[in-house]
């Protein structure tokens, strides 16, 4: 192992240190705000009703044939 070599692990060692609590962060951050924009177009979807109209009432086969 050259003295490059240890150079750039320790270079990378301390860039990992550094950015590792940034990273965290900025997950946990796209994360809550997925969650929130899901929310909202589930809210918004049950607001239109389009819910209720999905298969919220058990329909039986023989009911699918007939017109």
């Amino acid at each position: 192992m050259t003295p490059d070599d240890v150079f750039a692990l320790l270079l990378l060692a301390t860039a990992v240190r550094v950015f590792t609590p940034d990273l965290r962060h900025l997950t946990r951050r796209l994360l809550r705000a997925g969650v929130r924009v899901g929310a909202a177009a589930l809210i918004e979807d049950r607001s239109r009703g389009s819910l209720q109209s999905e298969a919220l009432v058990p329909v039986g086969r023989d009911e699918e044939a007939q017109p």
